[in-house]
């Protein structure tokens, strides 16, 4: 069965305005499909194609598009089995693409302001369990722009993608959120409340979480401003989260292996972290919770901890490399013009820098292992469990 709505025009008590007409095409093949666009402002474009069907299906495609300004644009393509998209845009210049190929995905865009512009596309297959993929965007301000990716091609291949959720929220201005998802049972969530923020994920495995939050209100100490956040993960089950509050912070993060966790925390202005993490089941965590701090960590191999928490006055220094399994390592730093580096080589190390007062200064290093060169007659290399 085929149901579609459609309203376009203007209408005005005592006279008749001809304004600048809407524009609707659908184009729906097979059965059961459904088709609902209602546009009252002026110059807005609706497009929707479907096309396959099975009346014995869950939910054989259903598209609703609601646009309510001016110049607007949407465009749904929905092709085989059981797909719903929803666009609502309220503003003028708003930009919606929905592309869904595939079987049982989901995609919802509200857009309340002007120039704001989305883009999703969905690729995969239901698997045992319906639905899979789903991808929500949620922009309230102007000039916003979020992609959400979930298969990912095309082009930009491997295709397919099973179960997999992604939320991208833009409640201001001049923001810009992307998430690109390849694999199975993969989450991604951005939130975003300030303006000129810029958020990046990328998951390419299974099972990875990812969650960025950038200000949790529009204005005050719990906003964020022209901060930069970007997460990558390579592998199966791995976590990172990004939480910003304040104007200018950085922080990157990327995984590569299973099962390892990452955690930035970022309030205040101008702090800059970077976590890497190569292996199995390793731990880093940032927290920096005044301003203009910087610091860096780095882990390569399996099992490993490492830990920076910055909570003095500002401009202090931290960077942690660990190379080999199960070290661990921890750096506090409260005050001012601090700096702090721990370096270990091989397994099993244990460093703690705790520094509070200003301008001190910490170097340790740490390695079990052989390292071929020039250096202690009989070693080939830097002394066995040296440090300093």
């Amino acid at each position: 069965m085929k149901k579609f709505f459609l309203y376009t025009g203007a209408f005005m008590f005592g006279t008749i305005a001809f304004a600048q007409s809407n524009d609707s095409n659908v184009d729906q093949n097979g059965n059961a499909n459904m088709a609902t666009v209602s546009q009252v402002g002026s110059g807005n474009e609706s497009n929707i194609y479907q096309s396959g069907g099975d009346a014995d299906e869950n939910t054989n495609h259903e598209a609703t598009v609601s646009q309510e300004g001016s110049a607007n644009l949407s465009d749904i393509n929905q092709t085989e089995d059981d797909h719903i998209a929803n666009v609502e845009q309220f503003g003028s210049n708003n930009y919606s693409d929905i592309d869904q190929s595939g079987s049982s995905n989901d995609a919802d865009v509200y857009q309340e302001g002007v120039s704001n512009n989305s883009t999703i596309s969905q690729i995969g297959d239901a698997g045992d369990t319906e639905p899979n993929n789903e991808a929500e965007v949620d922009q309230l301000g102007g000039v916003n722009n979020a992609f959400v990716y979930q298969g990912v091609g095309p082009n930009g291949e491997p295709i397919g993608a099973t179960l997999n959720d992604a939320t991208i929220m833009q409640e201001g201005n001049f923001n810009y959120a992307y998430i690109d998802q390849m694999g199975n049972n993969n989450d991604a969530d951005i939130t975003q409340w300030g303006d000129d923020n810029d958020a990046y994920q990328i998951q390419d495995g299974n099972s990875n979480d990812a969650d960025i939050i950038q200000g949790e209100a529009l204005t005050g100490w719990a906003s964020s401003q022209s901060s930069l956040a970007q997460q990558e993960q390579y592998g199966d089950d791995n976590t990172a989260k990004i939480t910003q509050r304040g104007n200018g912070h950085t922080a990157l993060q990327a995984q590569y292996g299973e099962g390892n966790e990452v955690i930035a925390y970022q309030g205040n202005d101008d702090n800059f972290s970077r976590q890497y993490q190569d292996g199995n089941g390793n731990y880093a965590n940032t927290q920096q919770y005044f301003s203009s701090n910087d610091s860096f960590q780095e882990q390569i191999g399996d099992n490993n901890w490492a830990t920076t928490r910055q909570t003095g006055e500002g401009f202090n220094f931290s960077t942690i490399a660990q190379y080999g399994d199960a070290n661990y390592t921890l750096h506090t730093q409260k005050g001012l013009n601090n700096g702090a580096s721990t370096t270990q080589y091989g397994d099993g190390h244990t460093s703690n820098i705790s520094q509070i007062g200003n301008n001190n200064s910490a170097d340790v290093y740490q390695s079990s292992v052989i390292f071929p060169g020039p250096g202690i007659p009989g070693t080939g290399g830097p002394t066995t469990g040296s440090s300093m």
